[in-house]
């Protein structure tokens, strides 16, 4: 069993929605057999089947906050229900309800993180905007860095 699971959740379809999935796409090579890598769509069952995976999760997915695009948040599983008042975003609603769920169910894992980068473009279609593109190169920092410890 990993060490730790990172999960790019995201849709390669739909724009800046990808920017989970690039910075999965882009750990390789900068990581040991300690971490998985998985890419998820956000639904719920197979998120909780991947919480499962190791005892801790690092999660990254495009967020609508109000913040600057391309903005990088940090949010524990412990804080996330206190930031669905402060916006929305393809899935930060439903990624909260399911890890409510798991902590409900015994199924989260000690320590769950969520990195966050600040969208605005969820149209159909491939290609970040640039400044989403910006946040998933700081966000691989960021994982890395909480890989780190």
């Amino acid at each position: 069993m990993p060490d730790t699971v990172v999960i790019g959740v995201g849709n390669r379809w739909r724009r800046d929605d990808a920017a989970g999935l690039e910075v999965v796409d882009a750990l390789p090579g900068h990581i040991d057999d300690s971490v998985q890598l998985v890419e998820s769509d956000g639904e719920p069952t197979r998120l909780l089947d991947a919480f499962e995976l190791g005892p801790r999760v690092v999660m990254v997915d495009a967020v609508v906050t109000g913040a600057e695009p391309g903005t990088v948040h940090r949010f524990t599983d412990e804080e996330l229900p206190d930031q669905m008042g402060i916006g929305q975003s393809s899935h930060l609603v439903q990624l909260v309800e399911t890890i409510e769920l798991g902590k409900l169910l015994g199924r989260l894992p000690n320590g769950l993180v969520l990195v966050g980068i600040e969208a605005t473009d969820f149209d159909n279609g491939e290609g970040m905007t640039a400044p989403v593109a910006a946040g998933v190169a700081t966000a691989i920092e960021v994982v890395l860095a909480e890989l780190a410890g």
